[in-house]
């Protein structure tokens, strides 16, 4: 079962995010809240995300490559992430069962098969990467991973003649479908839902 922010937090109906991305990450940035906070108010997530470059924000987001790790209130998160994959990891602290703190690691340079090969996959499937670890700063843990969303555990990419085209499978009641534009399925939502409102 995930944990909730605390109740200052949840109270707000926001959480702050302050991010250290560079490159193509940095630019997405920007969109990928934008892309969160319309799916929140579509769906009436309760929470909103709110970009700021002060230190202390609820959520802090980086890139990683190999071992990844984050401390907070005397307590560090290891682990390993491959900046070629097309998955993030995230670490919420939680102190007496209430999610205090959370830090995303996106993959520093996702790559993609095609039929000639490796390349870098397009910003459409990289802003999912990031969206979906945003729902997991919201509170959610690998076990609210669902199928025919953006919060699938391995998004299936279908590359584009150009980046510009990839995107990702999903398959919602027996039927093929390909995101963007990014979607939340009534399981997620009902997830987040049941941890802010």
């Amino acid at each position: 079962m995930p944990d909730p922010w605390i109740d200052s937090v949840k109270s707000s109906g926001q959480l702050s995010v302050h991010s250290t991305l560079a490159g193509s990450w940095r630019t997405l940035f920007a969109d990928a809240l934008r892309e969160f906070n319309t799916l929140s108010a579509g769906h009436r997530l309760g929470v909103t995300l709110t970009a700021t470059t002060e230190s202390g924000a609820n959520v802090e987001v980086q890139t990683g490559n190999g071992a990844i790790s984050c401390t907070y209130a005397g307590a560090t998160a290891r682990g390993v992430l491959s900046g070629q994959m097309m998955h993030g990891r995230s670490f919420l602290f939680s102190v007496g069962g209430k999610v205090e703190k959370a830090h995303v690691y996106v993959p520093s340079g996702p790559l993609v098969n095609t039929p000639r090969g490796q390349r870098p996959v397009g910003t459409n499937v990289m802003k999912l990467i990031l969206v979906h670890e945003l729902v997991h700063a919201c509170g959610l843990t690998n076990d609210e991973h669902s199928r025919d969303d953006l919060f699938q555990a391995s998004p299936q990419v279908d590359p584009g003649t150009n980046a510009s085209d990839d995107r990702v499978r999903i398959e919602s009641g027996g039927r093929m479908s390909w995101m963007p534009p990014l979607v939340l399925s009534a399981t997620t939502v009902t997830a987040i839902k049941s941890l802010w409102t």
